[in-house]
């Protein structure tokens, strides 16, 4: 098939569309993860990890597609660590606790 200026301006088109949505989606992502929760998300975050703990005790999550298992392992990874890096900032310290008169 011969590409004409017209189909390039086309399919140019369609990936300057592709890439301004890539580009824009973790800007609106993190918007929406930095919200405080309120109390009324409570019961559903509860229902939530109800729900992932009947996944793993019935093993339910072998069916799941490997990319949804990366992302939702990704995920949990990146909270460890932010978990992590909380604690070293609220030591003050990369190894232990200061501890006074030790």
């Amino acid at each position: 098939a011969q590409l004409s200026v017209k189909n390039l301006r086309v399919v140019l088109g369609k990936v300057q569309s592709g890439v301004t949505t890539v580009l824009r989606s973790p800007k609106t992502q993190a918007l929406k993860e930095e919200v405080m929760p309120k109390l009324s998300d409570v019961p559903a975050a509860a229902a939530s990890v109800a729900k992932a703990y009947e996944s793993i005790a019935s093993k339910r999550f072998l069916s799941l597609p490997v990319g949804q298992v990366a992302r939702k392992g990704l995920t949990s990874l990146e909270v460890l660590c932010w978990f992590f890096v909380g604690e070293i900032i609220g030591r003050r310290s990369l190894i232990g606790y200061k501890v006074k008169g030790a």
